[in-house]
Parts: structure tokens; sequence; C-alpha cells
């Protein structure tokens, strides 16, 4: 029982394809095929889940350009429907920040695109009230659906 005061809850980092970014550079774009994403980078994730971890932070990285933080795909097709893992996914530090160049160059858009994805509670340490004001106001306006905002 994760509630027992004995247990910790592990986390899984940095989903997915980190290690592999172009010329290793850290938050960087990794540049491989599906198979060879789920050759190389996805079997630590497998063992994790089959053993119970509770929480995978997404990397801040990207795979074939697109954002992990904004990955559908790899976040709730892959992790939580193939994978159904039924854990707390979590923003790497700020990571919604860096969903768009210049960083928070579009909160909207960032907002909504982590939200989309899969990423069940997000790490904003400075521009929380920000975010919040987003993520009502697309909420209210139904670009994210309640259904989001229960499954997290």
């Amino acid at each position: 029982m994760l509630m027992d005061r004995e247990k910790v809850i592990g986390c899984a980092k940095h989903y997915v394809g980190d290690g592999g970014t172009t010329n290793g550079i850290d938050e960087s774009n990794t540049v491989i095929d599906r198979d060879e994403m789920m050759r190389i980078h996805m079997p630590g994730y497998y063992s994790s889940i089959s053993k119970g971890v509770a929480t995978i932070m997404v990397s801040y990285s990207s795979w074939n350009g697109v954002k992990m933080h904004a990955n559908h795909d790899l976040v709730t097709g892959f992790l939580k429907n193939t994978l159904q893992f039924q854990g707390f996914v979590i923003s790497d530090f700020e990571g919604i920040d860096r969903i768009t160049y210049p960083f928070r160059a579009n909160c909207t858009y960032s907002v909504l695109a982590g939200v989309s994805a899969g990423i069940d509670m997000f790490m904003v340490p400075k521009f929380y009230n920000e975010f919040i004001d987003e993520l009502t106001m697309l909420v209210k306006n139904e670009f994210i659906p309640m259904s989001r905002i229960d499954d997290a």
C-alpha cells in the first residue's frame, strides 16, 4: 500500500530517449525510428513499471523533433494505454516552459500540449499562477476535457 509510512515512491526518469540525443547534447533531440526507440530506450521503463514504480518523469528532450512534454503518442498512447501505466506522470522542472522556443513563447499552447500529452502534474515553481489561469481557461472553454483533469 502506497500510504504506508514505511514505503517510498520511486520515480523513473527521464522518459524517454534522454540518453540518445544528437551528439549527447542535454535537452536535445533523439533522432531514431520507433523500433529503435523501443529497443534501446524503453527497456528500463518496462522493468520499472513491472516492479511497481509509482511515478515517471518526462524528459526535456525531443524525439524526432517532438518535445516529450508534448508527445501524446508516447506519454498517453504508449505509456498509459499500451503499457497500462497507472501511476503519476510528472513534468521535469519547468519542463512545460521548454515546449516552445524561446522558452515560454506561448504559454497557452504549452499548457494545452502538456496536459493533452498526458502529464498529470507540472513542476511550475515561478509562474504557477499563470499556469493555473491558463489551465482553468482551457478547461472552461473545453479545449481540455474534464475527463483529462479527472484522469490526472
